[in-house]
């Protein structure tokens, strides 16, 4: 419990920074890696575990996912400058951002 509590970012409403790549699949990666991740905190056994903390908070189920839609190339350079800027912003990462 107190590991979770020392990652709580209190002035941020962000609590995960994510990517999902379309793929040979196009608009279709996001719908799959939000139900994958949708599964996992319902206890399925997904092979999807990114921002796990997410569902130990009370009240996950009514949290606001938001998304951007960029190519494929750009996705992971992304993804780190956002979560780079949240660093640097608040001096650590999301929440429910890295490896437990």
């Amino acid at each position: 419990m107190a590991a979770l509590q020392d990652r709580w970012v209190p002035e941020s409403r962000v609590i995960y920074i994510g990517k999902a790549n379309a793929g040979k699949t196009g608009r279709r990666g996001l719908h799959v890696r939000l139900s994958e991740y949708r599964r996992y905190g319902a206890g399925e056994p997904v092979a999807h575990t990114g921002g796990r903390r997410v569902w130990q908070l009370a009240g996950h189920a009514n949290f606001l996912v938001g998304w951007r839609e960029i190519s494929d190339a750009d996705a992971a350079p992304t993804e780190s400058a956002m979560i780079a800027a949240f660093r640097d912003h608040h001096g650590r990462l999301p929440f429910a951002n890295g490896r437990l």
